[in-house]
């Protein structure tokens, strides 16, 4: 309990620490404060001369109805007074409606903006994390889409892109640099990642294993547990991402992004058959 506490007064210390947010608290305050007082004024007003404002709570309700609606037929005041309080409460209510609702459609525009840009923070776990995006990507997606036990997985691709590269209501997407660091790294959940991908980058042409090896350090420092598994583009370079810490290595001309896709799903056979062509290679650079 005192941790959840903790938790949820950590989120408001947050959030009050954005310019917008504390603005929506302080006109949500204001709109509340200003409602309560009306309302006093109301009782004080109308309290023995309207036959429907008998208590407090008579009057809160009326000034509630009348400033967040066209107002209560029934509810009408009596006297003078309780006629300028409730129409400055109309007047005023307008006023802050419209200010509370231009900010919350600005919060809700510049969270789907960022979700389109892939800046969005999100909170997942044992979720399934793609980084770099090549021809091979879109295959791997509809092999865990088309596998019962990953058909509804959260997969979080990590691209150089504008925007996310595949429309998969569970496809989401973090903008991040090749290779990956920064705040993309904390953007995807990457510490509770139960699976990482690491696609090659086509577009470099001299290092792109290396880079790849470095997306393998990055993925096994910030998520120890995770399975690591990395495309390769030359076959020499194979240690080096072994030594990266991938769990299985992949090369380009091994069927494809068959078994890339198929690695990423768990397929036992797959493995077994990745370890059998590492260890084939490995002999023959031993023989050679």
């Amino acid at each position: 309990m005192l941790a959840t506490r903790s938790g949820w007064l950590m989120t408001f210390i947050r959030l009050m620490s954005v310019a917008r947010y504390r603005f929506i608290a302080e006109l949500t305050t204001w709109f509340v404060v200003f409602w309560l007082a009306c309302a006093l004024l109301v009782y004080a007003f109308e309290v023995g001369h309207s036959p429907r404002v008998h208590s407090v709570g008579d009057a809160v309700y009326a000034l509630l109805v009348t400033m967040t609606t066209s107002g209560d037929a029934s509810v009408q005041p009596a006297t003078a007074g309780g006629r300028m309080v409730m129409g400055l409460a109309v007047i005023v209510s307008k006023l802050l409606t419209a200010l509370l609702c231009a900010l919350a459609a600005a919060v809700l525009i510049e969270r789907k903006v960022k979700e389109d840009m892939g800046l969005k923070m999100h909170r997942l776990n044992q979720h399934i994390v793609i980084m770099g995006w090549n021809l091979k990507g879109p295959q791997i997606v509809r092999t865990l889409r088309d596998d019962p036990d990953h058909a509804h997985s959260p997969i979080l691709v990590m691209a150089d892109l504008e925007h996310k590269p595949m429309d998969d209501p569970l496809l989401m997407f973090t903008r991040a640099p090749y290779p990956v660091r920064g705040e993309a790294i904390e953007r995807s959940c990457l510490a509770q990642a139960a699976t990482v991908v690491v696609l090659a980058n086509y577009a470099e042409r001299q290092h792109a294993d290396a880079l790849t090896a470095v997306n393998c350090l990055v993925a096994r420092r910030a998520a120890p547990h995770a399975r690591v598994i990395a495309e390769l583009l030359d076959p020499a370079q194979r240690p080096y991402l072994e030594a990266a810490g991938a769990d299985l290595v992949v090369g380009i001309g091994e069927v494809g992004g068959f078994l890339l896709a198929e690695a990423t799903i768990g397929n036992e056979k797959a493995r077994r058959l990745l370890g059998y062509l590492a260890a084939s290679r490995r002999q023959g650079v031993a023989g050679g």
